[in-house]
């Protein structure tokens, strides 16, 4: 008797991108590049979907920005609605409130590297935060600003 295993394609074997992203969460560094290649194959989400709060946490790959949501203490986000949206909650005397010099800013789908996902679109900084599922109660996140160079990698849970 002869025992036929199914053709399984490589592909099959390798975690999911939402595995892959979760495990650069557990390291105290990450690159770069790896972060980005995994954040675009991940999967889109609808602005609406973010809707509620949100805790923040920075991949630290060395970006210059990191070091500026550390200084202000930055906590999250909160998606009040989709035309509402206080980008920067920050801890202040053990509260979460909004960081307001940065001010407010709103959710649309745009298409960024050929993916159509919610965006966040700041009021009135020039900067634009690219949002990713990861899964239910996580999403991954892509800031990037006309005022430097590179991009800066985060994620959210609630």
């Amino acid at each position: 008797m002869t025992i036929q295993f199914p053709i399984m394609p490589f592909d099959y074997f390798q975690p999911s991108p939402a595995k892959k992203f979760v495990s650069l969460t557990k390291h105290s560094r990450v690159t770069g590049a790896k972060v980005n290649t995994v954040f675009h194959e991940l999967k889109p989400l609808q602005p609406d979907d973010l809707i509620g709060e949100w805790d923040g946490y920075i991949l630290a790959t060395g970006h210059p920005f990191e070091h500026v949501l550390d200084t202000l203490n930055w906590f999250g986000n909160t998606f009040y609605s989709t035309d509402d949206v206080a980008p920067l909650m920050v801890a202040r005397n053990g509260e979460r409130v909004p960081f307001e010099d940065w001010g407010r800013a709103s959710l649309r789908e745009i298409k960024y590297h050929g993916v159509v996902s919610a965006a966040l679109i700041y009021d009135e900084r020039p900067m634009m935060v690219y949002y990713r599922a990861v899964k239910h109660n996580m999403v991954a996140g892509c800031i990037e600003s006309k005022k430097w160079q590179g991009k800066v990698y985060f994620y959210l849970t609630r």
